[in-house]
């Protein structure tokens, strides 16, 4: 899957938790990415994000900021 596929994917679920304050929202997207989605592709994600690649919105970036590993 391709880098702006999964951008386009996380930004959609982080704006589906505007209702929540940003740092829920933030631990709510993390959930959903952790749960749901394989690691090859959250690991395509995290690379991105730490290249400068991706255009996430603010709440997709602090989710996957927790999705780094330690």
């Amino acid at each position: 899957m391709s880098v702006k596929d999964l951008v386009r994917m996380a930004n959609q679920i982080a704006v589906n938790q505007a209702h929540l304050p940003d740092d829920e929202a933030a631990d709510v997207v993390a959930s959903h990415l952790t749960m749901f989605w394989a690691p090859a592709m959250r690991n395509e994600l995290v690379a991105a994000v730490n290249a400068g690649d991706a255009d996430l919105n603010e709440v997709a970036r602090r989710a996957v900021q927790q999705l780094q590993p330690a």
